[in-house]
């Protein structure tokens, strides 16, 4: 019985871990029930809905709606595009095409390349007014990053509704 309470305690121990790091967006160790590492891939038995990804994207793009599935998975949605949280990091919406003030002066165009980069490597080009606090997100496979990138390019016609300044949106 003792060890069945022991089991259950650490399960449940798992199950919060798990909860928490998906948030923050590292799920890359975490484990499953089975033992096996979980995968960061969309499955068809996880729904989302548009105020749970922080977006209303209306695409049809099959990409598109994977990287918005996987937005939710890995925890973006924790802080992009979040009424709570809304205020202290970039909204993606209209951020594809549109020009970024960078904390060092400088702007770039957040075109793919951007949109990739700031995914990989996300303090390297810090948005005006946000501190860095974005995870690296490196431990992605190439068609999950493809797919956040498509997800992000869907809410290009979409109005930026959280934020510091119009106009600035991804790290």
């Amino acid at each position: 019985m003792r060890q069945g309470m022991a089991l259950l305690g650490t399960g449940m121990a798992l199950l919060a871990l798990s909860v928490a790091l998906t948030a923050c967006g590292r799920q890359e160790t975490v484990s499953t029930s089975t033992g096996s590492p979980s995968s960061n891939q969309p499955t068809s038995n996880q729904a989302t809905s548009p105020s749970a990804a922080g977006g209303a994207a209306t695409t049809t793009d099959p990409e598109a709606l994977k990287g918005k599935l996987l937005f939710v998975q890995i925890g973006c949605n924790a802080c992009h595009m979040n009424p709570t949280t809304g205020k202290d990091y970039p909204d993606l919406r209209g951020l594809y095409g549109s020009t970024v003030k960078l904390r060092d002066g400088s702007s770039v165009t957040a075109d793919e390349a951007y949109l990739r980069e700031s995914i990989l490597d996300p303090n390297k080009k810090i948005v005006a007014g946000y501190q860095p606090s974005m995870p690296s997100y490196s431990y992605l496979k190439e068609d999950q990053v493809n797919a956040l990138v498509a997800y992000i390019k869907s809410l290009k016609d979409e109005k930026p509704q959280f934020g510091k300044a119009a106009g600035t949106a991804s790290q």
